[in-house]
């Protein structure tokens, strides 16, 4: 009897499975996860640190015995394989990202500093550069503020806010956005720019530094590890026949029956 994956009323057999795979550009995903389970094959959680992620799961009170946790899955609806396939695999990797990029934050924050930086700042967007000088002209020259400008004019949200936009992290912004915001002055209104097919009148009205707290040691965890996975496949991918269709071979049909 052929084993298919069901979804909705399409039955998916394994030749349409890695065709999907394929089809979908969801290769590169299976392809990150095979790799990451061999990389954290030497990874084992202590008993505290069990007892940690049952705790943050769940928020409430941990089992006393860590060695039996049916009941936990019971209470929860979900089957011991999961609790061990999906969600103790997940803290694995969560313990292997902590293992083995927690010594090079330091290091990624100072090289990467800008990119966590957030600006608050005024915006009027406008498509027509005559009236983007006019508006630029008006706010510099004759002190109408952004707030009443922003309604009327602005093509972009911003119209909702009265040209207030942010805190936002500056590398989410246009290249010469990120350029301009970083050397002008706050409270000093820029000249129309460029920015697509928009013109864009805006004012820095706030600049943070960024700071190396818990949430930015968290991100910069996650971007290391999402480039040293990546790496890994990328490498993988260039050998040749390292990935391909072939026959099971006979030892795992002896498994299947």
């Amino acid at each position: 009897m052929t084993t298919c994956l069901r979804i909705g009323d399409r039955l998916l057999n394994s030749d349409q499975i890695i065709t999907a795979l394929v089809q979908y550009q969801l290769l590169d995903l299976l392809i990150s996860h095979v790799l990451l389970d061999e990389a954290i094959q030497a990874i084992a959680l202590s008993n505290e640190e069990l007892a940690q992620f049952l705790a943050e799961a769940s928020n409430s009170e941990v089992p006393a015995d860590l060695e039996d946790l049916s009941q936990w899955c019971e209470a929860r609806g979900i089957t011991p394989t999961y609790f061990k396939s999906v969600m103790l695999r997940e803290w694995r990797i969560e313990k292997f990202k902590r293992q083995y990029f927690a010594n090079h934050l330091e290091s990624e924050f100072l090289r990467t500093k800008a990119a966590f930086d957030q600006v608050e700042y005024s915006l009027i967007q406008l498509d027509d550069p005559v009236l983007a000088q006019e508006v630029y002209y008006q706010i510099r020259d004759d002190g109408v503020a952004f707030e009443d400008l922003a309604p009327a004019y602005s093509l972009g949200h911003e119209y909702e806010t009265g040209g207030r936009v942010g805190p936002v992290p500056i590398a989410s912004l246009p290249n010469n956005v990120q350029t301009l915001l970083q050397r002008t002055q706050v409270g000093l209104v820029q000249p129309p720019l460029p920015v697509g097919d928009r013109y864009w009148v805006i004012r820095l009205d706030q600049y943070n530094r960024a700071r190396l707290t818990e949430s930015t040691r968290t991100d910069l965890v996650n971007r290391l590890f999402n480039q040293w996975l990546q790496t890994k496949v990328n490498a993988l991918k260039a050998i040749p026949n390292a990935i391909a269709i072939q026959s099971a071979p006979h030892e795992l049909e002896t498994q299947r029956l």
